[in-house]
């Protein structure tokens, strides 16, 4: 299932904590807010995992970089 957000970037990152994994999902516009989230988060020695996706799509799923340079 795809999470809704007007945000371009979907970033889930999980945390290991005392009663095991925990992952929390942000939307950002922008790549470079991604270091505000993990310098201002939980310690970075416990992420086991950081994951960014894109949110949207303008073209259609199955678009190649060439068809979308050739409609742009």
């Amino acid at each position: 299932m795809t999470e809704v957000s007007e945000k371009r970037w979907k970033v889930s990152i999980t945390h290991l904590y005392d009663m095991g994994p925990r992952e929390t999902v942000f939307f950002i516009d922008e790549i470079a807010e991604l270091d505000e989230i993990i310098e201002h988060g939980p310690d970075w020695n416990a992420m086991l995992d950081c994951r960014v996706t894109y949110n949207g799509r303008n073209y259609p799923e199955n678009s190649t970089v060439e068809q979308i340079a050739a409609a742009g």
